[in-house]
């Protein structure tokens, strides 16, 4: 099939649209692993997984993570935030 030129300029858009998403979501991964590290002083990363949302994966045990969800729910209940915590409750 021969695209038109109208599909091609909304593909255009598209992926345009798609590309600076991506960037902004690598910004926001980026910015969630910083600032554990700077609060707990974990080194990690930020990942998003379907089903499992956003989560931090320890640099001391790469190939698993914490949902910040459950992080922030716990932290809210003023518990101390600290790596053991973060290895105990890894997911997934």
């Amino acid at each position: 099939m021969i695209l038109t030129k109208k599909q091609i300029t909304e593909l255009k858009k598209a992926n345009k649209k798609a590309e600076s998403l991506e960037s902004k979501l690598s910004i926001a991964k980026q910015t969630i692993a910083s600032l554990i590290e700077d609060f707990i002083g974990v080194e990690g990363e930020c990942d998003f997984l379907q089903g499992d949302g956003f989560g931090f994966t320890p640099m001391s045990n790469n190939d698993t993570h914490i949902p910040i969800a459950h992080l922030i729910e716990h932290a809210e209940k003023c518990q101390d935030i600290t790596e053991d915590f973060i290895l105990r409750n890894l997911s997934i």
